[in-house]
């Protein structure tokens, strides 16, 4: 769950040389079921970046699947070099409640730190040595992926992220553009296509795998031009196909 869900927030990130907040709210349903709630605020300030995002399982899937997820990440960026300098989550389930948190220098990872109910665990963080600018968070990659879309139109992107311990692989493509009209937005939309490649043993969480495209509509805040997700569609999860769209949208300069 929490894979797709920092995906869904992370692929939203606005990136501009002024100020700007935005908040974000998505309902998600998965095959039959109402499936989630997010609240997403992504915040530039200067060449600083911050990003919060709040998830809440609901209806009939939060009763068999209760999940609540917290997530942060914030650094400094300069056009396509983003250096994180805090990235954690918090996640509440039926049975556990879970931390992590990883701490960088100079935007290299240092140290993993996490924590299950009373357990308490503080590691080095496993860099590899050639892949020094390859282990950023998935929240900083996607915020790489937005400027791209800010300054070029185009979401093709082929980078690694990493959680600590494991690296990902993600891939997105520019499959045109496309008029589309949600129950919330309308307009003539960037279509990006999504593919995860899981690297030695990295999970990506139970409704993703390496083999299940995600497609997402990309349109602009007619206010201040910000980009935003108005929809995202998966065909195939384990309880059907995943549609998301995007309810509402507030902007501040």
């Amino acid at each position: 769950m929490n894979g797709i869900l920092i995906f869904l927030f992370a692929a939203m990130t606005a990136i501009r040389a002024e100020a700007l907040e935005v908040t974000q709210n998505m309902q998600t349903t998965i095959g039959i079921f109402d499936a989630c709630e997010q609240s997403l605020t992504y915040k530039f300030v200067g060449n600083k970046y911050d990003m919060r995002t709040r998830l809440t399982t609901t209806g009939a899937f939060g009763k068999l699947y209760p999940f609540t997820g917290k997530y942060h990440a914030y650094g400094t960026y300069n056009k396509d070099k983003f250096k994180p300098e805090d990235y954690g989550y918090e996640v509440q389930s039926r049975y556990h409640h879970r931390t992590k948190r990883l701490t960088y220098k100079d935007g290299v990872p240092q140290t993993r730190i996490k924590t299950r109910e009373d357990r308490y665990l503080e590691e080095p963080a496993l860099v590899e040595l050639e892949r020094l600018d390859d282990s950023i968070d998935l929240l900083s990659l996607f915020g790489v992926l937005t400027e791209q879309v800010v300054r070029a139109d185009t979401c093709d992107l082929h980078r690694y992220s990493f959680n600590g311990k494991k690296y990902s692989l993600s891939e997105m493509k520019t499959s045109g553009h496309e008029e589309i009209q949600t129950p919330y937005f309308a307009g003539n939309a960037l279509k990006c296509k999504y593919m995860l490649e899981i690297q030695k043993g990295a999970s990506a969480g139970f409704l993703l795998n390496q083999k299940m495209p995600i497609y997402l509509w990309i349109l602009r805040d007619k206010t201040a031009n910000a980009p935003f997700i108005a929809k995202v569609e998966a065909e195939k999860t384990p309880f059907g196909k995943l549609e998301s769209y995007t309810t509402s949208i507030e902007v501040k300069k």
